[in-house]
């Protein structure tokens, strides 16, 4: 039983990580409509989107467990 609260306690959190990261990169990218985006931005825009991508495959994966 504590492997299955691990589990969705762990699904919990990456839910939250990655609608945290998902606001993040809205907010860049609405920024970026006005102001547009520096080199440095841009590079921490695409680390998130790569973080998300990961977080979502983790994601899959421990809800496949269920």
């Amino acid at each position: 039983m504590k492997t299955y609260s691990k589990t969705v306690a762990a699904i919990y959190k990456l839910k939250q990580d990655i609608h945290s990261l998902s606001e993040q990169q809205a907010e860049a990218l609405q920024t970026a409509t006005f102001v547009g985006m520096t080199s440095d931005e841009v590079i921490e825009y695409d680390k998130r989107g790569e973080k998300i991508t990961e977080m979502i495959r983790q994601l899959t994966l421990l809800q496949k467990t269920q």
